[in-house]
């Protein structure tokens, strides 16, 4: 048998095609074919791709990522005598492209039955729109990473907008995973801070998971804990170098987005990643939709939920030892390290009124089945008083 703690000091790239039994009674695999990360990278995409090499390639991109590198992933593989198509999608109603029943349909509609792979050339909403498109097509698809700004590269699920609902469908691992640092490394400070924020986050997804677990009996995998938070603390003391763009800090955060998306993987569910910052996130960006305004990017919103999370969990520690047990991180902390990277602290920091941020702590547990510290918090009959409180400290009083 494997050693469980292998996983703990492999690479990412190591890590495809891995598998062990774990202490926690479940055989964990990685069923990924490959993940490809570093400098200069994409100029193996051909190699990696060869296998296709007499099928019809669709590349997927939108008005911003054909840009930076759907115009280049196409003249690779044309050069090398490739067949692709390139099409570039946009919601022209929304400031973003949007991964709702429109954009889905077409990519469904251009997806011809002569096309043997997709190859998305993005981030979180190109990927999840190939992954679940592939699935449906059952099709192979890679992945072509243009910013560090989200932990869906290696996913198997995909969040999408459908009768204005963000509803998460299954999808499919991709086939290959191809992250280049000198390509991410070109995207914006706000889709930096993006995937920094989703990296942060996840302190109070575990703590989620662990109260999940002693309160309702949850499954909880330490191996897969332990991996998560390894790979965060790294980041947290990488922060500097990975905002001046110092190359290994950026893909040492590159490589902890797609290994947090391992993690869920390994488990088969979202709990290493997600908790309730992501629903607190997924409140706000449902929100926007609904008004058809621009939402903050999901990082970045996830970000701030870590930071009211952990606010309740700070009151609700003081009064109850179960809460206490789960080792919530303080609010304090997490505001210090968004701060010293530029990152918004409080909702109107990101355009999130204190009505709209009162609205989401009373109801953002709503999005999800995922027992969190809201959903013990309503338990107690605690959470409108609760969400006063923390409105308060984080809004100035105001609602």
């Amino acid at each position: 048998m494997n050693d469980p703690r292998k996983i703990l000091t492999m690479s990412v790239s190591e890590m495809p095609g891995y598998g062990f039994d774990c202490p926690c009674g479940k055989h964990h695999s990685i069923d990924l074919n490959r993940i490809v990360s570093g400098k200069g990278v994409l100029a193996q995409l051909p190699a990696e791709l060869e296998t296709f090499k007499e099928k019809k390639i669709l590349i997927v991109a939108d008005t911003n990522t054909v840009k930076i590198g759907g115009d280049k992933v196409k003249a690779l593989l044309d050069g090398e005598g490739f067949d692709t198509e390139l099409i570039v999608l946009d919601t022209p109603d929304y400031p973003i492209l949007l991964p709702d029943e429109k954009t889905v349909g077409t990519l469904l509609i251009h997806t011809s039955d002569d096309v043997g792979l997709l190859v998305g050339v993005g981030s979180g909403t190109i990927n999840d729109l190939c992954k679940f498109v592939s699935y449906k097509m059952k099709l192979p698809f890679v992945i072509v990473g243009t910013a560090p700004s989200m932990d869906g590269y290696a996913s198997f699920m995909a969040p999408l907008i459908v009768d204005r609902q963000k509803i998460t469908y299954p999808a499919q691992y991709p086939y290959a995973i191809v992250t280049d640092t000198d390509l991410i490394n070109t995207a914006p400070l706000i889709m930096k801070k993006a995937g920094y924020g989703d990296v942060i986050g996840k302190f109070t997804a575990l703590a989620d998971w662990r109260l999940a677990h002693k309160v309702k009996g949850d499954h909880y995998c330490d191996i897969t804990a332990e991996l998560v938070q390894n790979a965060v603390d790294e980041c947290v003391a990488n922060q500097d170098a990975y905002f001046r763009g110092e190359p290994e800090a950026v893909q040492k955060m590159n490589d902890t987005l797609i290994l947090t998306g391992v993690s869920i993987g390994l488990i088969g569910y979202t709990r290493p990643a997600s908790g309730s910052e992501h629903h607190l996130a997924h409140f706000w960006e449902l929100d926007g939709i609904a008004r058809g305004v621009e939402h903050p990017l999901h990082g970045n919103s996830v970000g701030l939920g870590s930071i009211a999370s952990a606010e309740v969990y700070k009151i609700m520690r003081k009064r109850f030892e179960v809460v206490d047990s789960v080792n919530p991180p303080d609010p304090d902390m997490l505001r210090d390290i968004y701060a010293r990277a530029g990152m918004a602290l409080t909702p109107m920091d990101l355009g999130i009124s204190p009505d709209l941020f009162n609205r989401s702590l009373n109801n953002g547990y709503r999005i999800r089945p995922r027992y969190t510290i809201f959903n013990f918090t309503k338990e107690q009959g605690m959470l409108p008083e609760i969400a006063d409180m923390v409105t308060e400290i984080m809004c100035g009083g105001s609602k």
